[in-house]
This record gives structure tokens, C-alpha cells and sequence, in this order.
């Protein structure tokens, strides 16, 4: 199957269905143990796999950090997909908006410095989320279709669902 529209739409369907019925097994676990850990292993599997095919494959990323050189660059979760997962666990996020949180596309340089700062599994502030890279030196970035975030401080992820038309 080729991608496009009807491509993303059905693995949109497939990773709902599968996320849901993840997330329910998940709640009904009554040790955590390693049928938990697994648990938690499909669910990031299902989250990743519709990042890079569905939001990398169509749209690139949601944010592209400007004058980045996209053949040489990094496709990043700003929000950890780990804790993207434990947000979805914990009904702070819905399977909407776990599979449509904030991705970027920043130099290879801008990731050795958050390797180097200690967040690549962790950020300072999830709702705030640019707030991760507060360590670069003067990076500016657009959403995918060119509009300039010009506060990084006040581009929220309420914002960003907003932007995206994630309910």
C-alpha cells in the first residue's frame, strides 16, 4: 500500500482500536509485573510506529526548528514518548492526543545537547514543552506549514492541540 490519505486514515482506525484495547488490558492488570511491562511496551510501540509513519511520513513533524537541514536532522518526540504513554495511562492524555503530541525536527547538534543535558527520556516541563530546548543557543521554530512560534514560552501543549485540532 502506497501512503496517502486512505493510508494514514487506516492506521489512524488500527492504532485507536489497538491503543484502547492496550490501555483497558493495562487498567485490568492486577500485579505489575512483566505482563504489565509489556502492556506498556505495545502501547509505546503503537505510539512510535504512528509517529514516524503517520505524522513523520505526511506532515514531516509538527515543528521544524529553522534553517535545520532536513536530509541530516532528528525526528524527536518533545515529549518523551515514554512519558507520553504514562500520560495516556493515567487519563491525562486521550489516544487522540497521545498519538498527535508535539514532534520536531532539530539538528543533529541540538541533539547531542539534549543527550548532554540529561533529556532524552525527560524534560523539565510537559505542558510547556518547549521549555526542553531552553538549551539551545537562539533555535527558532515553525510548525510544519511554515507558522513561526514566536513565544516559545507561551506555546503550550493546550496551544499546540488547539493549532492541530486535536479535541
Amino acid at each position: 500500500m502506497q501512503r496517502g490519505d486512505r493510508a494514514y486514515k487506516e492506521t489512524y482506525e488500527l492504532t485507536v482500536k489497538e491503543l484502547d484495547r492496550l490501555v483497558k488490558m493495562y487498567k485490568e492488570i492486577q500485579t505489575v509485573g512483566q505482563t504489565a511491562r509489556l502492556t506498556r511496551d505495545s502501547i509505546d510501540h503503537w505510539i512510535r510506529r504512528y509517529h514516524g509513519y503517520a505524522i513523520e511520513g505526511s506532515i514531516g513533524s509538527h515543528y521544524i526548528e529553522v534553517g535545520v537541514d532536513r536530509a541530516n536532522c532528528v525526528f524527536e518526540h518533545v515529549i518523551p514518548a515514554a512519558k507520553v504513554r504514562d500520560m495516556l495511562l493515567q487519563g491525562i492524555l486521550t489516544v487522540r492526543q497521545a498519538l498527535n503530541t508535539p514532534t520536531c525536527l532539530i539538528s543533529k547538534r541540538n541533539d547531542d545537547i539534549l543527550r548532554e543535558e540529561g533529556h532524552v527520556s525527560s524534560s523539565p516541563d510537559y505542558w510547556n514543552f518547549f521549555k526542553r530546548y531552553e538549551v539551545f543557543d537562539e533555535a527558532q521554530f515553525v510548525t510544519y506549514n511554515g507558522q513561526v512560534i514566536e513565544n516559545l514560552d507561551t506555546w503550550t501543549l493546550e496551544k499546540h492541540f488547539e493549532f492541530f485540532g486535536v479535541v
